[in-house]
């Protein structure tokens, strides 16, 4: 890129970080924190992100933005939230539950759609969000969907989570439990703590009707997208694997603090240009 091309690259990102628009909406008696990313000129689409999992929320933050700012200087409005007892969205986590969340997103989308109405409009889930957004398309809202790092279903996901109290009892050398204890012991009405958040039954009986179904039709009016992500994409996106920038002695430094994610970025933002292009949404 020359010199006056990075000049008006940076004008573009501190004008779109400008105009970035942090709010509230009230639903069901309580708050869902937003960030509305207007798109840089007039939109060609407007993008629901339905972000991870309460424990996953921080470690994916980042990235996270720059993927909303990216679609943003590309002409995608694009609009994240937390969800209902997550982040800076007002409940108790512990009185909540996928289905409480899966009807946060179809609020949110409802919501974007008002505020930017008149072109297309994708569900973009990752992790739990993928799963929550995939529930909300094959309900009929939006034109196209986005999914990145699915679980198979919201049980599947939760074990996997639930891994983290694990390691936590391992490193403070508390008295260790297996995974099926544990979940025993919410079955049987306990709270039980992991990563700062207080599971409770509510969440293990809400997680069995959330599962993606594989080879399930699909509309070629509405078209679907789950690409598989790269190793440095997948380890920053969703922890999975080890860190690829660390050689198999552990010499190297971990660079994955703001890791290059422009190919990933690149290859998604040219399926939702086609997937929202007037052929593909008439």
């Amino acid at each position: 890129m020359t010199s006056a091309g990075q000049d008006q690259a940076r004008k573009d990102c501190a004008r779109l970080e400008a105009s970035e628009e942090p709010g509230y909406l009230d639903h069901r008696g309580e708050q869902l924190y937003y960030v509305l990313h207007p798109a840089l000129g007039a939109p060609r689409a407007a993008v629901l992100l339905a972000g991870p999992f309460a424990s996953e929320r921080p470690h994916r933050y980042i990235p996270w933005v720059r993927w909303a700012r990216t679609l943003a200087r590309e002409g995608f409005c694009a609009l994240r939230f937390d969800y209902r007892g997550v982040g800076e969205s007002t409940g108790r986590f512990e009185d909540l539950g996928f289905a409480d969340w899966h009807d946060d997103v179809c609020a949110a989308t409802r919501w974007l759609g008002q505020r930017v109405p008149e072109v297309p409009l994708v569900l973009h889930g990752l992790g739990l969000g993928a799963l929550l957004a995939t529930r909300a398309f094959d309900d009929g809202i939006g034109d196209a969907l986005l999914s990145w790092l699915a679980p198979v279903s919201a049980r599947a996901m939760l074990y996997d989570q639930l891994k983290l109290r694990l390691v936590s009892d391992m490193a403070l050398k508390l008295d260790r439990k297996g995974r099926d204890q544990y979940l025993a012991a919410i079955e049987a009405g306990q709270t039980i703590e992991v990563e700062g958040y207080g599971w409770t039954r509510r969440l293990l009986e809400h997680a069995d009707a959330f599962a993606i179904t594989p080879g399930a039709a699909s509309d070629p009016r509405r078209p679907c997208h789950a690409p598989v992500l790269d190793k440095v994409s997948a380890h920053v996106f969703g922890g999975v694997g080890p860190n690829p920038e660390r050689d198999a002695s552990g010499g190297k430094p971990m660079r994955l603090v703001n890791p290059n994610l422009s190919a990933l970025f690149d290859q998604n933002i040219a399926w939702l240009r086609e997937a929202t292009s007037p052929r593909s949404t008439s």
